[in-house]
């Protein structure tokens, strides 16, 4: 008895061990679960505060330093942690979709770092780590130049570095010459283009076009000294790189004057020789006519018009006096607005419109007073040509091909000395009446006063 007694006493406390124990074995056998899981949870807590504050507090500071340092673009590991955390300051992007022209010096001795700082304060860069960056892209450390550029912040910086460095690179632009422009609106033009040649030097050429142009295109051989390259700029789209040696302005011309030779066929040649006029002639006629015509069937006959006062001064009618009123425009806005650098105003005073506001200015304004009592400059009277006979001394504008296809095909033959723009069926459509008579001009100019009552 006392043994078996023994043995449920002995059970009966080990089961009463197990209960008390048994929570105390489980809890030791998940303590080191929750350890790891509270390392791993510190761990992970401590790399984000890492990741935080280094995106929070070290990257910025080092961004602000390359940004201070943009030359430090050059190391690899700048270039990395940029591409990380700021791709976009070193993307190739342009500035801005302004189109505007700036012109920028660039002094002897000025470095990367300088001039990057020059570009980004003229609104050329959004970033002067990109402009670095684009140097180094190109492998041209070193080698920007001094001297004065015309650029714009629609270029990227790889433009911008090709541009300075005068490379010829890929980029074109269209540039569309309207018909019956003067030089100053032609350059108004090219400076209203995405184009970054300096307009001041290409202005420059086209008023004193130097004498190593002038010999390259035979049809030039006989213009007179002194002149500019007024009428010899033909219309068209054109198509030029934006920046490089192959956007110059010495490039520029030649290619415009280049144009201008295709154009003059044998045929119109001929033509203009057959009535007795030298191509310059030929050019400047053309240039009224370009400002007069505006139904394309009468360019002829308006052209007949002027040829037959030129070469008929004596006729007892019209005296030599070609009374047109686009030379009278030319004349007074070349004496108001005198723009900077024209042959015509050498060496007078007053005030100059700069190059920049070409193409704002009002080139043709409307004749305030008669035409014979429009007052021009001293200099200037010979565009005053209700009372002085002859040709102007210079074109006015920029002639179309048909234009100058219209003087050597001008009917001569019918004697037309008068024109007056009529309102056939009481709409002025740009349309004329054509006589070679006083007395058929008079009673053109009744019908047409009737036809057009009211307008």
């Amino acid at each position: 008895m006392s043994r078996q007694y023994e043995e449920r006493r002995d059970a009966r406390i080990r089961e009463l061990r197990e209960r008390r124990e048994g929570p105390m074995r489980r809890k030791r056998r998940v303590q080191p679960l929750l350890l790891l899981i509270w390392i791993a949870g510190t761990i992970a807590l401590l790399g984000v505060l890492i990741v935080l504050g280094f995106n929070w507090i070290f990257a910025p500071r080092v961004m602000s330093w390359v940004e201070e340092n943009p030359g430090a673009i050059e190391h690899g590991i700048v270039q990395d942690f940029v591409e990380w955390y700021q791709p976009d300051a070193i993307s190739d992007e342009p500035a801005s979709t302004e189109q505007r022209r700036v012109t920028v010096t660039i002094p002897d001795g000025a470095n990367e770092t300088a001039i990057g700082e020059q570009l980004f304060a003229d609104g050329l860069i959004s970033s002067r780590i990109a402009f670095h960056y684009a140097i180094i892209s190109a492998g041209r450390e070193g080698t920007i130049a001094a001297g004065t550029f015309d650029l714009s912040p629609t270029l990227r910086p790889s433009e911008i570095v090709a541009t300075l460095q005068g490379q010829e690179f890929g980029p074109v632009t269209d540039v569309r010459i309207l018909e019956g422009l003067r030089l100053e609106e032609v350059v108004a033009t090219f400076a209203a283009s995405k184009m970054t040649m300096s307009m001041e030097d290409f202005a420059a050429i086209l008023y004193n076009p130097p004498a190593g142009i002038l010999n390259e295109f035979p049809f030039l051989a006989n213009l007179p000294a002194g002149r500019s390259l007024e009428g010899y700029i033909r219309p068209d789209t054109y198509q030029f790189q934006i920046a490089g040696k192959n956007a110059t302005p010495s490039f520029v011309v030649r290619q415009l004057l280049t144009e201008f030779e295709k154009r003059l066929t044998d045929e119109i040649v001929a033509g203009i020789q057959a009535k007795g006029l030298t191509l310059d002639q030929a050019v400047n006629i053309a240039s009224i006519v370009e400002r007069e015509a505006v139904v394309p069937e009468e360019r002829a006959r308006i052209a007949a018009v002027y040829i037959n006062r030129l070469q008929h001064p004596d006729n007892g009618i019209t005296n030599g006096l070609l009374n047109a009123d686009p030379t009278l425009q030319y004349g007074l806005t070349t004496g108001e607005l005198r723009p900077e650098g024209h042959p015509l105003l050498a060496g007078t005073e007053g005030g100059f419109l700069p190059v920049d506001e070409w193409g704002s200015a009002e080139w043709w304004p409307q004749l305030q007073v008669p035409g014979g009592e429009v007052a021009l400059e001293e200099s200037l009277l010979g565009y005053q040509t209700y009372t002085q006979p002859g040709l102007p001394p210079t074109p006015i504008a920029s002639p179309r091909t048909a234009s100058l296809a219209a003087v050597a095909n001008a009917p001569l033959d019918q004697g037309f000395l008068f024109f007056v723009a009529g309102c056939p069926d009481g709409v002025r459509d740009g349309s004329h009446y054509f006589s070679a008579t006083l007395d058929e001009h008079n009673a053109n100019i009744a019908k047409a006063n009737q036809e057009c009552a009211g307008q």
